[in-house]
């Protein structure tokens, strides 16, 4: 039975969730790992590509069911408070709450109050709000303590910090949406969007005006590939074992997805560009021993003539961030590194790939897509894109720009993009 099926009754939906639980439990076991439960010791969940299409069918159904269940009025009146909601969740992060309470053991409403700099009323409201969710949990009348939710970011700086720079920085803009669309209904760029609207400059201007909001957007990046595990697709996908020499990782930031790149295929280097000293000095403290010698930091802006020559150029999570004209600007920045490399140097677009119109896909596949896109348009007045649309842009950039491999099937897609030579492959592989 589709999970999508607008005829679904409760009880199919419901038979249908208690099979793919079965099939969840039996693939965790299979694979021995615990079944989840709310315990701080409780173990991480597998992010095999097989698990997570397990999750996301069961996800489906589970919320089709809820919808039944609640009906629209019941619905919308919850819906409706998540700002609220949100707004407990931002003051637990700036006061401190998810790293005083103590990893082991618990604390009291007084000592956690006292400590955060806060009063003992609104401390226990915001925490008694939180439990509702299933984040900490008071173990006695008091005294709260974490559970798995609320542990993993008092352990995780990375985490904490990409979920505290979503409640910080960019829901404060989310809500200025309709004001920047309003005054501005058919231009969209870094300074016609919400962001811009909210703050009075554009985002990366914003974040060298204030490195040390920089610094935790550079962990919150890193974070953000923690949660969705969007390197595979870029491990994976293209044979990094066949390239020989340096690969130039344009707008890296930090670093991280060439060091753990580094970390995996040693013999190759790889030399970080970015615009943002912040960014760069965060990767500098990131390197280890073991790829300390083979990655370079460099301060560059990929908007500039590449004159670095390479055996492949990375340019990955940047496109999104950018309006049309401004991709085409960077795509042409890049065709100088391409005419000075050996002709079949790839230049690998690593972004997520939005469905084509029509395409039947996961609908919770499709919205978090979507939500991304979301995300670009508030903060920075760009988008996610489909491959036709990519294709455009190449071509509007250099019509020797040719895709010869489109990976679309994972949390990021990867476009495998040559320089035509005079010897063009048309076929675009899937």
């Amino acid at each position: 039975m589709s999970s999508d099926s607008e005829n679904a009754s409760i009880l199919r939906l419901a038979e249908s969730i208690l099979e793919n639980t079965k099939e969840v439990t039996k693939y965790l076991q299979s694979s021995n790992v615990a079944l989840p439960t709310f315990s701080p010791t409780a173990e991480e969940l597998p992010s095999t590509p097989d698990f997570q299409k397990l999750q996301t069918h069961l996800r489906t159904q589970l919320e089709d069911l809820q919808l039944l269940v609640d009906g629209p009025p019941r619905f919308y009146r919850h819906f409706l408070v998540r700002g609220y909601e949100i707004a407990a969740f931002q003051i637990a992060l700036d006061f401190g709450f998810f790293t005083l309470v103590p990893g082991e053991g618990d604390i009291s409403m007084e000592d956690l109050a006292k400590k955060a700099g806060l009063d003992q009323d609104r401390t226990g409201r915001v925490m008694r709000l939180l439990i509702t969710h299933r984040f900490f949990k008071e173990s006695r009348p008091g005294f709260f303590s974490h559970n798995s939710f609320s542990i993993a970011l008092q352990r995780d700086d990375e985490m904490r910090s990409m979920v505290h720079y979503s409640f910080d920085e960019m829901l404060k803009a989310s809500a200025e949406s309709s004001v920047a669309i309003k005054a501005n209904p058919f231009e969209a760029d870094s300074v016609h969007c919400p962001f811009y609207t909210r703050f009075g400059i554009p985002i990366f201007d914003y974040y060298k005006k204030h490195p040390e909001r920089s610094g935790r957007f550079a962990k919150a990046m890193a974070g953000w590939r923690k949660m969705v595990n969007n390197t595979v697709e870029l491990r994976d996908n293209y044979p990094w074992a066949d390239l020989k020499g340096t690969v130039v990782d344009i707008g890296g930031g930090s670093g991280h997805v060439s060091i753990e790149l580094a970390r995996l295929f040693p013999h190759l280097k790889f030399a970080v560009q970015d615009g943002d000293d912040a960014m760069l000095a965060q990767g500098e403290r990131l390197l280890s021993d073991d790829v300390r010698d083979r990655i370079s930091f460099t301060k560059a802006n990929f908007f500039e003539p590449q004159q670095y020559m390479a055996s492949a150029y990375l340019i990955r999570q940047c496109t999104h961030n950018w309006a049309d004209h401004d991709v085409v600007t960077i795509l042409k920045s890049v065709v100088p590194g391409l005419e000075g490399s050996a002709p079949e140097t790839p230049l690998l677009i690593n972004d997520m790939i939005l469905p084509e119109p029509g395409s039947k896909v996961s609908r919770i596949w499709e919205r978090e897509r979507r939500q991304a896109d979301m995300v670009m348009l508030v903060c920075y007045g760009a988008k996610q894109r489909t491959v036709t649309e990519f294709e455009a842009l190449l071509n509007e950039a250099d019509p020797r720009y040719v895709i010869r491999k489109v990976h679309d099937q994972g949390a990021l897609g990867l476009l495998e993009v040559y320089l035509d030579r005079g010897h063009r492959v048309n076929n675009v592989s899937h």
